[in-house]
């Protein structure tokens, strides 16, 4: 079980850039890549808004007005998702420890802590999937951004697409390494095909984004 005190210090969208780093570099077990890497997911999102708002109010691109509007909601709630993604990743990395830590002397107790990691190993790779498929949602509107916002914006598109990218790539690797304690054949099977299906889909938006801001570079 995480402590109030334990939920509260990972609550990593209070802390500065500073305190955050310096728990990356330290002998804290959390916050770890996943956390680190929802972080980037969230300046990710917030760089795609900064590229709508920089679009928007400006009568050279009124034709795009309200999608631009609808860019800068979209991207207000992905960062707050992403944000609390971190801390979901923290509890999820604590949830995991805690299970393999469980006693195994007995063939009752050994019982007990593989349904403990099954349980919660399912539950770290749903958390981390979602972090998969939310930088999808923010690479789409990077793309807009870059092709019908701003053209001074455009490196700040590319930006958001890469940081979501790096994210989407460091999350893949906690969903496979959290499916090593998952023996349910069906769930394997379907998160490996969500994860396969998500990576495919940011890999073709990361390169459309990029050759889109070079072509306009």
């Amino acid at each position: 079980m995480i402590q109030g005190n334990d939920r509260m210090e990972m609550d990593f969208a209070k802390h500065s850039i500073e305190s955050f780093v310096q728990d990356l570099n330290s002998t804290k077990p959390m916050p770890g890549g996943g956390s680190a890497a929802a972080i980037c997911g969230a300046m990710a999102a917030a760089l795609a808004g900064m590229s709508a708002h920089m679009t928007a109010g400006k009568k050279k691109y009124e034709a795009v007005e309200e999608k631009m509007q609808e860019i800068i909601t979209a991207t207000k709630i992905l960062q707050e998702e992403m944000l609390a993604m971190a801390r979901e990743d923290a509890d999820m990395y604590s949830l995991v420890l805690q299970a393999y830590k469980l006693p195994k002397a007995t063939e009752e107790e050994a019982a007990q802590r593989a349904k403990a990691i099954e349980g919660a190993s399912k539950t770290a790779v749903v958390a981390s999937l979602k972090v998969t498929g939310a930088c999808i949602r923010i690479m789409k509107l990077a793309y807009t951004t870059v092709t019908e916002g701003n053209q001074m914006m455009v490196t700040d598109g590319s930006a958001s697409a890469l940081l979501a990218r790096a994210c989407q790539q460091v999350a893949a690797y906690n969903v496979r390494i959290n499916l090593g304690g998952v023996k349910d054949k069906t769930v394997v099977a379907e998160a490996e095909r969500l994860l396969k299906s998500h990576l495919a889909e940011g890999d073709r938006l990361l390169e459309d984004v990029l050759r889109e801001v070079e072509a306009r570079l």
